[in-house]
């Protein structure tokens, strides 16, 4: 993918969920949000478009987290399902994500596509929890906890610190998971900020969040795209802790819902959502592929207190 083939990329997209979903405009799917050019400017190597005599015809994207990738979203214009492109696409995606070594591979689909199951099941992915994609109402009243602060509010000199806190986090969640890329790419393009929690050296927790016009959650509403504190005994009241600090960021920038899902096979963290007034209201179900080792469900399993949107 190139930068010239956004606009056409994010066409497919919207027009291929929205129908999907069967909107009445499948074109106004996300809104304002845009899943595409963000997905393409934090890893261009992992974005991929087909062609069909001149036109693009699928946009598909990895996103790049350490030892961790993820697939997804791959569309295909609506005009050429049932063509095999898919699968031509995945041939390409897949062989990407082996070449580059993650141990973990995964992607976010509907369970109820039978069609969707058994084509990433021919690539090696195979069902495993259920994720809830969840949201609550934000009280604008929220204040910043006194151990929170706002990436976008260090100076130049206290960001690398900070982002080796990040990684050593997210490494206790699950070996070599990094999400540097996503703290960077959130902030050099304004998509909305990262949530601290902790001094430079004792960092226990951060949340990336995406808000406004571009990033992938529009507008209207904030996204926790990934959060996570330690798997010790401080993580539970630490993982509240960090999401009073993304409503008190939401509630900053004037949205009235935040939006965050967790896998279920992350039991305490999927009790502790529903213990903060989070409820569903999409479900998906992950699907992983691993390189040859025992750890299978990846980071969805019980005790790990962690958030990730894969959609």
């Amino acid at each position: 993918m190139s930068q010239e083939d956004l606009p056409d990329a994010d066409r497919i997209n919207r027009v291929a969920f929205g129908t999907f979903f069967g909107l009445e405009t499948p074109s106004a799917f996300r809104g304002d949000g845009d899943v595409v050019a963000g997905r393409f400017a934090a890893n261009p190597e992992g974005a991929f478009v087909a062609e069909m005599d001149g036109l693009q015809v699928a946009c598909g994207f990895v996103m790049d987290w350490g030892s961790v990738g993820i697939l997804g979203p791959l569309t295909v214009d609506v005009t050429a399902w049932g063509r095999g492109i898919g699968r031509a696409m995945l041939d390409e995606m897949t062989g990407y994500m082996d070449s580059q070594g993650f141990a973990l591979q995964g992607l976010f689909t509907h369970p109820q596509s039978a069609t969707h199951i058994r084509l990433y099941e021919a690539y090696g992915f195979r069902m495993k929890r259920i994720t809830a994609v969840m949201d609550r109402t934000v009280r604008p009243e929220t204040e910043m906890p006194p151990t929170a602060r706002l990436f976008s509010e260090l100076a130049a000199s206290e960001r690398p610190a900070v982002l080796d806190g990040c990684c050593s986090i997210a490494g206790s969640v699950y070996r070599g998971l990094d999400l540097t890329g996503e703290i960077l790419s959130i902030d050099r393009a304004g998509l909305g900020d990262t949530v601290l929690l902790g001094p430079d050296t004792a960092m226990t927790g951060f949340a990336c969040c995406h808000q406004g016009s571009g990033s992938e959650a529009g507008s209207p509403q904030t996204l926790v795209k990934f959060a996570a504190v330690r798997p010790d005994e401080t993580g539970p009241a630490e993982f509240e802790a960090l999401f009073t600090a993304c409503e008190a960021f939401a509630a900053l920038r004037g949205t009235n819902r935040l939006v965050a899902g967790t896998n279920t096979g992350r039991a305490e963290c999927y009790e502790a959502m529903l213990a903060m007034g989070f409820r569903t209201w999409m479900n998906g179900i992950a699907m992983l592929k691993t390189a040859g080792d025992d750890r299978g469900d990846g980071y969805n399993v019980p005790g790990i207190y962690a958030i990730d949107d894969w959609r």
